[in-house]
């Protein structure tokens, strides 16, 4: 555990050093309204590139170090494949539509003011409602995740550092707009990509597995959860990403259709291997066996556990790389919310100051909330169910010139929830016609039970196994 002091000073100098950078930002480039809520065509592939990668690594913020590395403890090299893979697929998505939208709405820099020009301005509204919604949920989540894992690596209070990237983050965009984020998310995408190079480091100086373990791990065979990631991820990822309004913002920032598919390019080549790491690290954590370990710790912990044997100076560098990815995340979505509430909401008659101050009133219900003890994922599935409901009718107006689409607009949300409570009874319906045929009594389903993650670990860690090294330094698996 890293001692109070040194964690508060990266903490804070970290806050510091963005705020200064995004101040700096919004002076240089931020000159009028225009400039605040947009960047209209000034982006190039490289730029874009980057920027869009990683707000993607950083739109699910720092709750990734919890996620990907579960992914690696259930279903293996596969699964960690399958997963990176879909989480990828949504840039090459924004390279095909985003073309399409620009050339419905030029002048445009939200997919909700294309809502407008197709639909009118009650469904603009309704999608509006629906994305600030959904983008709230995720401001939420980041918060949430991001105090209790630097409750983890620290044991500071979470209270203070939470306030403080909520407030700090506001600030900069709140003075320089969408400006201030893209040039702050690109310095710290590649101060992430240095943290975690470093990272990699420390893992392979500090980490020692018995081979015997990797020959024998049921973790680099195929599996059938690792296969279904190869569905369900594309199209998870796919409409909660489209429903996130700061990946449109940069879609229309960019200067034309081939920056933009060229970024998609760059940009899924630095992500792809980045998302692998951080999915690895659970593997290695049940390799190493420090996952599980005596405390049959959980599975979305398995990439702290790795902190018991790393020097301090990762946990250093983890805390640095937590406060960057979730500054990046948040600060991209305060400038989306203002963008849709001064734009489509208010129809851009407010002034300047007016939209500053309405993204610091939205800070303060996230922060209430982000600071209560929230089941992070349940907000997450509330998030993505709001863009699954929504997505498909936008889709299908670029298609279909007349009309018909508006009452996609009206069914999609309130058909989803009545399908869903009618396969429940045509599901029940078809369990007590079996009960019925085979003569034995209908059983009511039950809640599910959690996932096992020991049964996919290998039996290293079943029967009894132990963890012992006669060097500090190293851990082995060991019958």
């Amino acid at each position: 555990m890293l001692p109070a002091v040194v964690s508060n000073v990266l903490i804070y100098l970290v806050l510091a050093i963005f705020l200064g950078i995004g101040f700096y930002a919004g002076y240089k480039k931020t000159k009028d309204k225009s400039d605040y809520l947009s960047a209209l065509g000034t982006q190039n592939a490289i730029s874009l590139g980057s920027n869009c990668v990683f707000i993607h690594c950083t739109g699910i913020g720092s709750s990734i170090l919890y996620a990907y590395p579960e992914v690696g403890t259930i279903a293996g090299l596969l699964g960690v494949i399958m997963y990176a893979f879909g989480s990828i697929v949504p840039l090459f998505v924004f390279a095909w539509l985003g073309p399409l939208i620009r050339n419905k709405c030029p002048k445009g820099f939200t997919l909700t003011q294309f809502v407008l020009e197709r639909f009118g301005r009650v469904n603009q509204i309704y999608v509006s409602l629906m994305s600030i919604a959904y983008m709230f949920c995720y401001m939420i989540s980041e918060l949430s995740a991001v105090g209790d894992i630097l409750v983890s690596l620290t044991g500071v209070n979470k209270f203070a550092p939470v306030i403080c990237i909520a407030v700090v983050t506001t600030l900069y965009t709140g003075y320089g707009g969408l400006r201030a984020s893209l040039i702050t998310d690109n310095i710290q995408g590649w101060a992430i990509i240095l943290l975690v190079i470093l990272s990699i480091i420390g893992l392979g100086t500090s980490i020692r597995i018995d081979k015997s373990v990797i020959d024998n791990s049921p973790l680099l065979k195929s599996n059938s959860i690792g296969w279904q990631l190869l569905y369900i991820m594309p199209v998870a990822v796919t409409f909660a990403t489209l429903f996130h309004e700061g990946f449109w913002q940069r879609t229309f920032a960019s200067k034309n259709d081939r920056e933009l598919r060229l970024s998609v390019v760059y940009g899924s080549i630095i992500l792809f291997p980045v998302l692998v790491f951080l999915g690895f690290t659970g593997v290695i954590a049940a390799w190493s066996g420090l996952w599980p370990g005596e405390d049959d710790t959980a599975g979305y912990l398995a990439f702290f556990t790795l902190f018991k044997v790393l020097p301090e100076w990762v946990r250093g560098i983890t805390v640095v790389l937590t406060v960057s990815m979730s500054c990046a995340a948040y600060d991209t979505l305060i400038s989306a919310i203002t963008a849709i509430l001064s734009n489509d909401i208010f129809n851009n008659r407010l002034p300047l100051n007016v939209i500053r101050l309405l993204s610091l009133i939205v800070n303060v219900p996230a922060v209430y909330w982000g600071l209560t003890e929230l089941d992070v994922l349940r907000v997450f599935l509330i998030g993505d169910l709001l863009a699954a409901s929504t997505m498909p009718p936008i889709l299908l107006g670029l298609y279909i010139d007349d009309y018909s689409v508006l009452g996609a607009f009206i069914v999609a949300p309130f058909s989803s929830i009545f399908f869903t409570f009618l396969s429940f009874v045509v599901r029940l319906s078809i369990m007590w016609v079996f009960a019925k045929i085979r003569g034995k009594e209908f059983v009511f389903p039950k809640k599910p039970e959690v996932v096992d993650t020991m049964k996919y670990a290998g039996d290293a860690f079943k029967d009894g196994a132990t963890t012992k090294s006669s060097d500090p330094e190293e851990v082995e698996i060991r019958e």
